[in-house]
């Protein structure tokens, strides 16, 4: 949980939930134990309401996000999603139930993906890896149709972004306050889910931070982050200089295992060094 910013109009504070164990193998034979990387949620806020961005994954993790979010004090009017992964709002209908007046909102296209993880083999894949943990009832958000949405009269600008680490990703950008709420367009010192990207994805991924940057923003915030790792605008350009060394030495290396240590020599201090990240989702 970082320091709170705050401006003449709207503040911004972030979640940070560390990484956990799930059940299950690893998909190759190196790296850490099976484990998620950790999650950042991310409160604006007004004098009076509030913006969630982003819902976690388990009950407990939702459960002291509520607990955060309330902490505030704010009429939570709206909480977005970023993108369908499960990891993204498997933990919504704990949110809702807390703070029922607030209206959970995706692009269709996320929402598309997000029922994908309502119905098997996703859905299962989830509980295996998250035995007991999870919400026995799981939503979606409601489809929005909109490029913007407000918060006190002040702007939030949605930036759908394509195939980054998965599907249909968005990012948000408050210009009022210099803010990109990045989702998983931008990682801060966390090893990157390139496990479900080609080398043409990648490209897009890319330009994709190159939109970002040229937004000149002041706090950009990662949905995966180290916890304690500042809220840096630095972020977008560490996250390119992954993408790009990861295609380098994609070409380069003899096996996946040298492929995974080279990147871990690269980045040794960043955290989630799960082989997953690199190779796939376990049964997915």
């Amino acid at each position: 949980m970082n320091a709170p910013t705050t401006s003449n109009t709207l503040g911004v504070n972030v979640f940070t939930a560390p990484g956990k164990a799930m059940a299950g193998e690893r998909p190759r034979p190196f790296g850490e134990a099976l484990g998620f990387d950790p999650m950042a949620s991310t409160l604006i806020f007004g004098e009076h309401d509030a913006v969630l961005v982003d819902a976690l994954t388990t009950v407990a993790e939702a459960e002291a996000l509520a607990h955060w979010v309330a902490l505030h004090n704010r009429n939570l009017r709206t909480i977005y999603i970023t993108h369908g992964h499960a990891d993204h709002f498997y933990g919504l209908s704990v949110l809702l139930g807390r703070f029922p007046n607030a209206r959970a909102i995706a692009t269709p296209k996320a929402v598309d993906e997000m029922r994908k993880f309502l119905i098997p083999p996703l859905d299962r894949i989830m509980q295996r890896c998250f035995p007991g943990q999870l919400a026995t009832k799981l939503v979606a958000a409601e489809p929005y149709e909109s490029e913007t949405f407000t918060l006190e009269r002040q702007e939030i600008r949605i930036i759908e972004q394509g195939h980054t680490d998965g599907p249909n990703t968005t990012s948000l950008h408050i210009p009022s306050i210099d803010l990109v709420v990045a989702g998983d367009v931008v990682y801060n010192q966390c090893h990157m889910y390139v496990g479900d990207t080609t080398p043409e994805s990648r490209k897009n991924w890319v330009a994709a931070l190159d939109r970002l940057a040229a937004l000149k923003p002041a706090t950009v915030v990662a949905r995966h982050k180290k916890p304690g790792a500042p809220d840096s605008p630095s972020a977008i350009q560490d996250t390119k200089c992954y993408l790009l060394d990861f295609d380098r030495l994609q070409q380069t290396t003899a096996s996946d295992e040298e492929l995974f240590n080279q990147m871990t020599e690269l980045y040794p201090h960043w955290a989630a060094n799960q082989s997953w990240l690199m190779f796939g989702f376990p049964g997915g």
